[in-house]
């Protein structure tokens, strides 16, 4: 069974648009948050993406002495 997946931008746009969101960052001209704000807005757009899928958690692996 193949899945197809829909984009509404290529891959290439989406590094382009990153690149460029990192050069505004070094630059400074993009405003820092902290890590409790980035994590609320991924909460936030987690919640409102609709999840299909089943989410896949690897068993941890214990290396053996």
């Amino acid at each position: 069974m193949e899945e197809k997946y829909e984009r509404y931008c290529t891959i290439e746009e989406s590094i382009i648009e990153a690149c460029k969101e990192v050069n505004l960052m070094r630059k400074g001209l993009k405003p820092k948050i902290d890590a409790r704000e980035a994590l609320e807005r991924l909460r936030k757009e987690l919640e409102e993406e609709p999840t299909e899928e089943k989410i896949f958690r690897p068993k941890k692996k214990v290396a053996v002495r």
